[in-house]
Parts: C-alpha cells; sequence; structure tokens
C-alpha cells in the first residue's frame, strides 16, 4: 500500500512534470465514471497526450506508489473506498488516417472513432458506434455490439509494458475470446500493468450513405433495449448459449432496487443509478442477481464489469 509521503512525492513530481493543474488529492471517482458512484483516488492526474500517459505512468512507478488508468469511466465500479496510489485519467485521444485505416490513442471514445470512420466512407468500426468505452478498455475488453467486436478489426496496439517498453503488439497476441484478452485480468498484486496507448484498425474503403444507414439501425436497436441513465453497462457476462439478462429477469429481479440502485427494468443485466446509489448497493445487486441465479438455474455468471479499488 502506498503511504501518503510517497503519494506526495508522486504529486509534486506530477505538477513539476505536467502541470499544477492537472493533479489532483483525494478526488472522488464517482465523477469519472458512467455508473457515477466511486470513493476517492490517493491521487489524481489527467493525462492529455501518450506522452504524458506514459510520463504518469513511469514516475509513479519510479516511486513505487500503485497506478490505475481509467478511461471514461466505463465497465468499472469502483468501490467506495476508492482507490490506493495513483489513477491517471487517460485524455489522450488523437485520430490519424493511415494507409491501413486509422490508428487512434487509447483514451478516445470509441464511438467518436467509429463516427468519424462512417462519415470518412470507412467501413469496419460502425457496430461500436453505442458503445460508451475508450478505444484503451475497448482493446483490453474486447469490447462488441452487433455482431462486431474489436477482435475482427484490430490490427495491432501499442502497449506499454510492465519495464516501461513499448511495444506493438500484433492483434494474435491479445488471445482474444468473449470480453476478454490476455490483458483483461492483470492480477493488481502482480506489479505494474502492462497499458495500451493507440491502437491500429484496418478499415476499408464503403458507401457513407450505407454505413449511416446500418449506424442509424444500431442506434435505434440501442435506444429500445437498452436503459437510459447512468449505468457502467453490462454488468455480466452471457453465459455458453444463455443470456444474462434473461437469468436475471426469469429470477424474477428485474426492477429490484437496493438503495438509490436498481436492476434495471428495460434490460436485466443493466443496473442503473437512480438517485445518489453507492458502489455498496450496486454491489448488494450483482450479488444477489448471482446467487437467485446459481439457486434457480444452477448459473454460475461471471462479471463483465471489473471491480476497483479497495473491496
Amino acid at each position: 500500500m502506498a503511504t501518503m509521503s510517497s503519494v506526495e512525492r508522486l504529486s509534486e513530481a506530477l505538477k513539476s512534470a505536467l502541470g499544477p493543474d492537472l493533479v489532483r488529492l483525494n478526488r472522488p471517482l464517482s465523477r469519472y465514471t458512467t455508473l457515477r458512484v466511486g470513493g476517492p483516488a490517493d491521487l489524481l492526474v489527467e493525462a492529455r497526450s501518450v506522452v504524458a500517459l506514459v510520463q504518469s505512468v513511469e514516475i509513479s512507478r519510479e516511486l513505487d506508489v500503485p497506478c490505475r488508468v481509467l478511461g471514461s469511466g466505463a465497465n468499472v465500479l469502483v468501490s467506495d473506498a476508492g482507490v490506493r496510489g495513483l489513477v491517471v485519467l487517460n485524455r489522450a485521444k488523437s485520430v490519424d488516417r493511415v494507409p491501413e485505416g486509422i490508428r487512434a490513442e487509447s483514451g478516445a471514445a470509441l464511438a467518436v472513432v467509429a463516427r468519424q470512420c462512417v462519415r470518412a466512407g470507412l467501413a469496419g468500426l460502425e457496430w461500436a458506434v453505442g458503445i460508451p468505452g475508450t478505444v484503451g478498455g475497448a482493446v483490453i475488453g474486447n469490447a462488441g455490439a452487433n455482431g462486431g467486436c474489436v477482435a475482427d478489426g484490430l490490427q495491432s496496439a501499442a502497449v506499454l509494458g510492465p519495464q516501461g517498453t513499448v511495444t506493438e503488439w500484433p492483434v494474435e497476441r491479445f488471445g482474444y475470446g468473449y470480453r476478454t484478452s490476455a490483458l483483461k485480468y492483470q492480477p493488481p498484486d502482480a506489479g505494474p500493468q502492462s497499458i495500451i496507448l493507440s491502437a491500429l484498425f484496418r478499415l476499408e474503403p464503403a458507401d457513407q450513405g450505407m454505413l449511416a444507414t446500418r449506424v442509424a439501425g444500431f442506434l435505434a436497436q440501442r435506444a429500445a433495449t437498452q436503459p437510459p441513465g447512468a449505468s457502467c453497462g453490462s454488468v455480466f457476462r452471457n453465459p455458453p448459449g444463455d443470456y444474462a439478462g434473461r437469468l436475471i429477469e426469469a429470477a424474477g429481479l428485474k426492477g429490484t432496487q437496493f438503495g438509490g440502485a436498481q436492476i434495471s427494468t428495460v434490460h436485466a443485466n443493466f443496473i442503473i443509478n437512480l438517485a445518489e446509489a453507492n458502489a455498496a448497493s450496486v454491489k448488494a445487486l450483482i450479488d444477489r442477481a448471482r446467487e437467485q441465479v446459481w439457486s434457480r438455474f444452477g448459473v454460475r455468471l461471471e462479471l463483465e464489469v471489473e471491480l476497483v479499488g479497495d473491496w
């Protein structure tokens, strides 16, 4: 565990490297997650470029302070106790056209990148127009929707390794599976984590009107089947041959509330923050859903959302 003295030293080092306005102590993470819950980070820094992202991570490693990179804050549940050490808000979001398609920095919003590609008449990412996460999180989690996923179009990604070296990983190295990859479950106590810096996607020229029509259909389907409001996205991975939402609804839990959190009445694999929910109330609904689905159907639901911080 990082001591406050080491965090304070890190704070001064980051202020010197990136500027004092980008570094904050004891900042609530509820402001930076799509579910709007989460306790404070000991230290929070905003990295607005890949260079700043690498600097932040390397300085934290030099001072032996645990470091966590946070993108859009989707697909995570941050504990009420918060996160010890440093949290880096990844705001590196440049997108460049290259011969193969596009290269996007890891802090870019995947949906924004997908829309840019559609406007440019490039096919291959239109499935992602409704996904709330960043490119980095999508690459790690093999995000997918509408019959597509990252593994289908990724050519390679630049990865900052535990020893500080940057390596271009070909898509095969990620060992992709359903909503998982070789980097998805890095044990937090196993030392420095590998971090996505940018991703290269293969894209093909296509008719812009046709792509826009497909996108409109995807967005209409999403609006009809997924709840509005503050959520972390799908809570559980779909079990083989079935759907987590169907099982939770069949267990009679659709609409169940605890504190300010609710299992959505629109889609039971979503938990929404109705009003000032905390992480504990969300976690209580997660535990209840897992217990009831196991008791009723003998199916163990596996989390898609990642538990972050002190639990």
